[in-house]
């Protein structure tokens, strides 16, 4: 049930984050297919790779803040590791795609749209691989606030214990 509500609450987080974006891809599809009569050549020449790269360090940053977060409390999640290493790869491809596009470093690789090519299919990969571990640590994140509370509800009970003893 959990999984769920941490799926939930990542879709509707997506939905804000891209809808501007996806208005945006709607109306230009429409113009664009009202001019040419192409979906696929609408919809490929709006989407463009750096905007969903900048979406990706968007969703991956605040995993790093539960990593902190939780780290050395007695909340253990699992494949900490791999997810860590995974999210910090993600995050550090994702930077380093944008630094390339913004100087336009490597032809081919830049913030226009029209992309085909393995720049593109690689922004969609990492998009992927970032909604993936948002949902990921979402869950985490459900399970961790859960584990807070019934701790501080341990420590109240032992203390109100701990308390009555003394006094009686």
């Amino acid at each position: 049930m959990r999984i769920w509500h941490a799926w939930g609450k990542v879709n509707l987080l997506l939905f804000f984050t891209f809808l501007p974006l996806l208005v945006n891809i709607v109306v230009a599809i429409l113009i664009a297919f009202i001019q040419s009569g192409d979906w696929i050549a609408a919809l490929s020449s709006k989407i463009i790779p750096g905007e969903m790269l900048a979406y990706c360090l968007s969703l991956i940053a605040p995993l790093f803040l539960f990593f902190l977060k939780t780290n050395g409390s007695a909340f253990r999640i699992p494949w900490i590791d791999g997810t860590f290493v995974i999210a910090l790869f993600t995050y550090l491809l994702t930077m380093f795609l944008m630094l390339i596009a913004k100087n336009g470093y490597i032809k081919g690789i830049d913030l226009k749209s029209g992309h085909r090519d393995a720049y593109f299919w690689l922004a969609i990969v990492v998009l992927v691989f970032a909604i993936t571990l948002r949902i990921y640590t979402t869950y985490q994140e459900s399970r961790f606030v859960d584990f807070k509370q019934n701790e501080n509800k341990q420590q109240k009970n032992f203390n109100e214990d701990f308390q009555k003893r003394i006094n009686g």
